[in-house]
């Protein structure tokens, strides 16, 4: 009887190590976690120029009675198998003393664009965009332009834009798309966009 016993254990005891090593297989036959990409992305542009807005709508929150941003606003949003980490700063001339502060280490520039702009403010943002993108710290960034309120008669096309600022542009890969109040599908477009130009930049 003892040397019954004594099998039973000794085979229960195989049976234990044969488990463990079962347990340890199939644990390495797990696929590894899939680390996503991650971009810091600036979104930028004069007071009331729509960068809110245009976020809020990106990430399904309300657009209704949205205020302007007065310091910075942060966004983390999946998209294309990639993270976006988008920073809005404030457009007022108060706080864009303060954007290069924020410039190094970023991926891509959504530089958003008032198409019902009067000829000074569009002036305003042109020069606003020409400082940001003459700074050595954005050297290559892409950038896209997304053009808001489009909704606004006597707006300023894609394409009429797109002709005044293309020389601002010049020596990096960049893109215009509109942004339409009440759908996502242009601020989805231009990001979408612009994650292919910084991973075609990289």
């Amino acid at each position: 009887m003892p040397q019954v016993l004594e099998s039973i254990q000794l085979g229960l005891a195989a049976c234990c190590i044969g488990l463990g090593k079962c347990c340890q297989w199939i644990q390495c036959q797990k696929p590894p976690a899939v680390v996503k990409e991650q971009y810091e992305v600036l979104c930028l542009g004069l007071k009331g120029a729509g960068k809110s807005t245009a976020l809020a709508s990106l990430v399904g929150e309300p657009t209704d009675d949205i205020e302007p941003t007065t310091g910075f606003n942060i966004k983390t949003l999946p998209l294309l198998d990639t993270t976006l980490n988008i920073k809005e700063l404030g457009g007022g001339q108060d706080v864009r003393v303060f954007w290069n502060k924020y410039f190094h280490g970023q991926h891509g520039i959504l530089f958003v664009v008032d198409a019902s702009s009067n000829e000074q403010d569009l002036r305003f943002s042109k020069e606003a965009l020409e400082t940001v993108l003459s700074d050595v710290a954005l050297k290559g960034v892409p950038c896209v332009v997304l053009v808001t309120h489009l909704d606004i008669p006597e707006h300023k096309t894609t394409e009429q834009l797109e002709q005044l600022f293309r020389g601002t542009l010049h020596g990096r890969k960049w893109m215009f798309h509109p942004f339409h109040l009440g759908s996502d599908e242009g601020i989805r477009q231009g990001l979408e966009t612009l994650v292919d130009l910084m991973i075609r930049s990289g």
